[in-house]
Order: structure tokens, then sequence, then C-alpha cells
């Protein structure tokens, strides 16, 4: 499992149990805090742009698009995912693969476009996982490692351009 940012897996553990490292059940775990009252549901186009997904992905797709839902976990280069609240903070769960919010610049850079355009307040805080419980750190964590992967000599064609 990736665990990058200011936020320890530990860390995240004490906020959301479910992030543990070794623990049954986390993606049932997951699903239920992001399922049960979302604060907003989304599908994120390849050029960042938002999508209302109201209450639910399959029913709730962009127009024109519903091969995406069979395109599991790429989903032809859109991005889908849920934003909860809860008594310890707000998590953002991205279904994708597990190095796409990682270390490829674009598909951040197409999250943080995404995200930036949400109706809700997100904060800075704010956790981002996948549904398998990588942590790829805060919203901040997320905007820093932009620029890092920006300036990394290693940049390749996902990871050197928006």
């Amino acid at each position: 499992m990736i665990t990058v940012g200011s936020m320890s897996r530990e860390e995240a553990a004490r906020k959301f149990y479910f992030l543990q490292e070794n623990i049954r059940g986390r993606r049932k775990a997951i699903n239920e805090l992001t399922h049960k009252d979302p604060d907003f549901v989304f599908w994120i186009y390849p050029d960042g742009r938002l999508f209302d997904a109201k209450d639910a992905h399959i029913r709730n797709y962009p127009k024109g698009h519903q091969w995406i839902l069979a395109d599991e976990p790429d989903y032809g280069g859109f991005l889908r995912g849920r934003v909860a609240t809860s008594v310890n903070g707000q998590v953002i769960v991205v279904y994708c693969r597990p190095e796409t919010l990682a270390y490829e610049r674009a598909r951040i850079g197409q999250f943080l476009d995404g995200i930036g355009q949400l109706p809700i307040p997100v904060a800075a805080d704010a956790l981002v996982i996948s549904d398998n419980g990588d942590i790829y750190g805060t919203i901040k964590d997320m905007e820093a490692r932009m620029v890092e992967l920006a300036q990394s000599p290693e940049a390749g064609p996902n990871r050197g351009s928006k």
C-alpha cells in the first residue's frame, strides 16, 4: 500500500481506523463512510472539469460516456470519487490505480482542478485516499507533490506536465 504526504499511516489510522496497515474489511469500511451520507459524489473529466454524479456513479456518469463504467480502474481517464466528512475530518476517496495520485503529475493536476470546482468546502487537511486504502496525503500535500514532480529530472510523459 502506498503512503505519501505529510501524514503517516499511523496518524491517518487514528483519524480513520480503516487505514491501519493490516485490517480486514477495509473497502467495506471505506464504503460505509463514503456511501452513507456523502458530501459530494463526482467524476472528473480528463481535462479537469468536474461532473456532479449526484448520489451514484453508475446512474450518473458524464453524458455519452457510459463506456467508462466498464473500464475499471482507469475509467477512460476520468477520476471517480466521493467526499465525506466524519467527526474525525474530511476524506476524499478516489477509485484508481495505487500509483495514479501518488506519482502521476498529470493525474494529480486533473484531480486538483476538479476538486477546486466542488460546490462544497474542502479542507486543506482533507485526507485523499484510494478505495483500497492508499494514502495520498492532504490536499496541501498533493499541491506540493505537483510542484515537486514538475521539478523532478525523471518527469516523463505522465509526470512532467498537466
